[in-house]
């Protein structure tokens, strides 16, 4: 059974799928043998990698900005406001 099909069993038949992602069958057993601990780990890594990308991405795109006008325009981004 593929992964959008269980889940909307789950939700029932008029499921709404709009923000679920499914993952790889072999990304999620991965992630299940992880501790709570090396889950959360990953989860900052990643957050890390994002943040210092999009601030090397936006010091680049826009030289006029300032250090702190990149650093508020990241958290903007990041915490969900209009890029």
């Amino acid at each position: 059974m593929a992964g959008d099909e269980i889940i909307r069993r789950k939700l029932g038949s008029g499921g709404d799928l709009g923000g679920v992602e499914v993952l790889h069958p072999k990304v999620a057993e991965a992630l299940r043998a992880m501790s709570g601990t090396q889950r959360l780990r990953l989860a900052h890594e990643e957050w890390r990698l994002v943040r210092e990308r999009l601030t090397v991405f936006l010091a680049a795109r826009h030289p006029e900005w300032d250090p702190a006008e990149v650093r508020r325009q990241v958290a903007k981004r990041l915490l969900g406001g209009p890029g």
